[in-house]
């Protein structure tokens, strides 16, 4: 009974900036999956495409989806491992810009297990009641802004819009964005998040429609023959 127990309350646990991004629901489901498989100590994890559709109860296109949203805003890397190997995902820890612990700092050996020592080093991570960091605060309260003067994508965001989207331009389409937020006046929270929603309409709205005249429509008339087909039936 105490192995079923311990098994059903497994958890993960997810860091605070984590769950102030502008990510899809399936990214941050992801985020706490791949952290429960990650290692202690290297927060590296490799499972399968298959594995992680079948616990998140998706396809692996969508997992895919997941996994470039994360890898924009910072929160794993993904290094593939070749062809036949499933891809290597690092669970970042530490908010973009932030040092992350290196590994030499978190192996902590038995000489090194004085509680002034844990409290200077890894403080941020386990004192819950003191006040959230200041980088949190700001981030939490950040506004929508207009579009930067100079709007570029950064290598990450690029990337993965290229092999979401190939057959678009980038540069041709950042022009269109640029000229089209600047005249409207829009105002956003995040402004990469709005580039790939306008990367997905750009492709959804470059698709072929197919066009039904209403002639087509209409039920085809009886052909020669067919009536007096019938009444020599009742003859």
């Amino acid at each position: 009974m105490s192995e079923k127990l311990g098994a059903d309350n497994r958890f993960a646990i997810i860091p605070e900036w984590v769950i102030a991004l502008d990510i899809s629901h399936t990214a941050f489901r992801l985020y706490a999956v791949l952290a429960r498989y990650a290692d202690n100590i290297t927060h590296q994890a490799f499972p399968a495409r298959a594995t992680l559709a079948q616990r998140l109860q998706c396809s692996e296109k969508t997992v895919d989806r997941a996994v470039e949203d994360l890898v924009a805003h910072g929160a794993i890397q993904k290094q593939s491992r070749g062809r036949y190997a499933s891809a290597l995902y690092t669970v970042m820890t530490a908010a973009p810009g932030e040092t992350q612990m290196s590994t030499e700092q978190t192996e902590m050996s038995s000489e090194q297990t004085d509680l002034s020592f844990r409290s200077d080093k890894n403080d941020h991570l386990t004192r819950t009641t003191e006040l959230e960091p200041d980088n949190y605060i700001e981030k939490k309260s950040k506004k929508a802004t207009s579009i930067p003067d100079r709007f570029a994508l950064s290598d990450s965001l690029r990337e993965a819009m290229m092999g979401r989207h190939p057959s678009l331009d980038l540069d041709e389409q950042v022009d269109a964005f640029v000229d089209f937020h600047t005249a409207k006046g829009s105002v956003f929270k995040s402004w990469d998040a709005a580039f790939r929603t306008w990367c997905r309409n750009a492709v959804k709205f470059a698709e072929p429609r197919t066009v039904i005249h209403k002639q087509a429509l209409k039920p085809a008339a009886d052909g020669p023959g067919k009536r007096e087909w019938v009444r020599s039936l009742h003859n």
